[in-house]
């Protein structure tokens, strides 16, 4: 009789990382030691309440996604702040992009 195999799971759940690749290639540090222990989990659940869980990027483009992540408008890099005026809900492909574009940005200004 043959044996059966387990299938390794295709699907992430909401929130998981993926295993290589981004900030999780590079960094050895918890999400603690990076400064997004309790109180930034109060923040997180206090902003995508207040956005009614939607994409910020996506609303203003006319388009309905659920958010899954919260992201400095202004990057802490660039002098932004924890302040909620400053926090926005949003989806991951736009993190992604607007991250991207940050990083570029940052490239730019090397010498």
């Amino acid at each position: 009789m043959a044996r059966l195999t387990t299938l390794k799971p295709r699907v992430q759940t909401l929130g998981a990382k993926p295993a290589s690749g981004g900030w999780a290639a590079t960094s050895t540090k918890s999400t603690t030691e990076r400064g997004y222990g309790w109180a930034w989990q109060q923040t997180r659940e206090r902003i995508l309440s207040r956005d009614n869980g939607l994409c910020c990027v996506c609303s203003k483009a006319g388009r309905v996604t659920l958010a899954t992540e919260v992201d400095h408008i202004v990057n802490k890099a660039e002098g932004g702040s924890d302040d909620d005026g400053n926090l926005q809900s949003i989806c991951a492909p736009c993190h992604k992009g607007k991250t991207a574009a940050e990083s570029h940005r940052a490239g730019a200004f090397r010498w």
